[in-house]
């Protein structure tokens, strides 16, 4: 369900969704700050115990990162999946990641039950650390 950035030229992914695309590039040509906020799961961190991750989520609004243009979105830590939002929103479905120097912008759904999943929904399953994963390489 997204899309990847990789210099000045874009490719659909296989689960692409237009309608994640357009919001994502709105809020860009809008010039609205946005953020990016680390998603804490065993897949992302596998070598961070689970009880630190549930500490450390939190404090989710201390993890914002900041984000003023699409080129900021490369200075993101690689290989982490996380949350992209206008920075005045509480909610989001949109997820991002940089892998190596490739942006991918994306929808989360939950493995399990297959419904799209959001920062204050049920993004992750605390017991198992799973989170959707959006059928692209190491998100």
């Amino acid at each position: 369900q997204g899309i990847r950035f990789s210099g000045t030229r874009s490719e659909r992914l296989q689960h692409y969704n237009p309608e994640v695309e357009q919001r994502v590039q709105g809020w860009f040509a809008s010039g609205q700050p946005l953020v990016w906020i680390p998603i804490l799961s065993q897949e992302n961190f596998p070598d961070v115990p689970q009880q630190l991750l549930e500490f450390a989520d939190h404090y989710q609004e201390a993890m914002r990162w900041p984000i003023h243009e699409m080129e900021d979105l490369l200075q993101l830590p690689n290989g982490i999946t996380g949350w992209l939002m206008p920075a005045t929103a509480t909610d989001t479905d949109v997820a991002c990641g940089v892998w190596d120097g490739e942006i991918y912008i994306l929808g989360i759904k939950d493995r399990r039950t297959g419904k799209p999943q959001t920062l204050l929904g049920e993004r992750f399953d605390v017991a198992t650390g799973q989170v959707d994963d959006p059928e692209q390489s190491a998100v």
